[in-house]
């Protein structure tokens, strides 16, 4: 009984969830093309140019054209296209392009001090394009937590581009996933269209020799921003602060010769932790906490949890508090794994994933952070990488301490809560990204 129950829940979860070489140069910089900041200048060919504003755009012209005086800003709109520049890295001499979202305000839910707005991004790729690096750099630090960037397949793009339009604000909401219509937290964003992502101390600013990122013609980003406005920790509570606006750039370079293609797997484990002994409140309460989660964030945020404990083999229906999160997963098909990123938030103390070898048994670390920190998520890359067989397995363990919170600024005006995944930031995650190829 408990078997159909569990598959039951699972099927239905999947459905909401876990369902599973050469690119296009960038805008040319050439008089009347697209320019990424105001009076940004660079020098092509011993021409030198200089990026103007007319209007709301920015666009380049030669430095010794007379410049006209720019009109006053106009607020950015959802259906502006972000600015889009080619430059020279000066590391490999190879062209990087950028991306930059339009500037937007974050305003958390009535409730909550978190926000996910995604925005859709361009790179008018023409032909199959692999990526090398890819970066994600935040504007500003002081509200955001952290940012997903996604593959979006040719074929949503269309749907995709309404749903930027309906929004008057540029973006659209998106709490724990891409936002499209359908979607969760792995769904239309699946773990196959992951491409990197930023976290406090940590970016994958390029991935291991002989490996990239695939993109197909037509495809395009979406970057999905978790913004967080909360009292003694990101500055301010005030919402309508202008100094809690940001923009945020996407820094990318193709590989100039055949690779293997990167791939992306996640594994997370379900999260149920109590209040401490000394703690208490009304959101001590499982059901009175998960109430609030979906307030502050989405209704989708139950079916989540409930998703992940029948996945990691729990009973979504009589859910066991326990300060440890743990789940293992299958791998289906020989593939090789060069390196691990784990994600928690404020209240984890420590981290492990590790391969094991359905053969021998012999357990491998891919991460290992007795002593997390929040600041510090960096990703753990493998020399050499890991030959993993089908039918070995993936494994996380995560442990988070209550206690933290007497001792952080950021919860002091907070009552407890019982704790489950959440995508707010006085909630938990436990989460391990692996990048591998076939």
């Amino acid at each position: 009984m408990r078997s159909k129950i569990i598959s039951s829940l699972t099927v239905a979860f999947l459905l909401f969830s876990l369902s599973n070489s050469n690119f296009a140069s960038s805008a040319a910089t050439k008089a009347g093309g697209v320019c990424p900041k105001e009076n940004k200048t660079t020098l092509i060919k011993s021409v030198k140019y200089k990026c103007t504003k007319s209007g709301s755009k920015l666009t380049w012209k030669k430095s010794q054209q007379h410049r006209a005086k720019p009109s006053k800003a106009a607020r950015p709109v959802a259906s502006e296209k972000p600015a889009q520049t080619p430059s020279q890295s000066a590391d490999t001499g190879k062209a990087i392009a950028a991306l930059t979202t339009p500037e937007y305000l974050p305003k958390p839910p009535e409730g909550g001090n978190d926000e996910y707005r995604c925005f859709l991004l361009d790179p008018k790729f023409t032909e199959d394009t692999y990526l090398e690096s890819v970066s994600i750099i935040p504007e500003n630090l002081k509200v955001s937590h952290h940012g997903i960037l996604y593959r979006l397949s040719k074929s949503s793009v269309a749907a995709t581009q309404k749903l930027d339009q309906e929004s008057q604000a540029p973006g659209w909401p998106c709490f724990g996933d891409a936002g499209l219509p359908g979607t969760s937290p792995f769904a239309g964003a699946p773990a196959s269209s992951w491409i990197t992502f930023w976290a406090p101390g940590g970016n994958l600013k390029a991935y291991p020799v002989g490996t990239g990122m695939k993109f197909s013609a037509g495809d395009q980003f979406i970057l999905q921003s978790h913004f967080m406005i909360m009292s003694g920790h990101a500055g301010h509570s005030d919402s309508n602060d202008k100094s809690n606006s940001a923009t945020t750039k996407i820094q990318y370079s193709k590989a100039t010769q055949n690779v293997n293609e990167l791939k992306t797997m996640l594994i997370a484990a379900p999260i149920e932790v109590a209040c401490g002994p000394k703690e208490s409140g009304p959101l001590c309460n499982r059901a009175a906490a998960m109430k609030d989660l979906i307030k502050r964030t989405s209704e989708k945020a139950a079916l989540f949890e409930a998703g992940l404990l029948a996945i990691c083999g729990k009973d979504p229906r009589n859910p066991v508090a326990n300060p440890v999160s743990e789940c293992t997963e299958r791998i289906t098909s020989n593939r090789k794994i060069y390196g691990s990123t784990p994600h928690m938030h404020q209240l984890g103390t420590k981290v492990s994933v590790w391969h094991t070898s359905a053969a021998t048994k012999v357990k491998t670390k891919l991460s290992d952070r007795a002593l997390w920190d929040f600041d510090n998520q960096t990703t753990d890359w493998l020399t050499p990488p890991i030959e993993a067989k089908a039918g070995d397995t993936i494994s996380i363990s995560c442990t988070f301490d209550v206690n933290l919170r007497s001792l952080l600024p950021m919860y002091k005006d907070m009552s407890p809560n019982y704790i489950v995944w959440g995508e707010g930031t006085r909630d938990e995650m436990c989460l391990g990204v692996i990048n591998y190829t076939d």
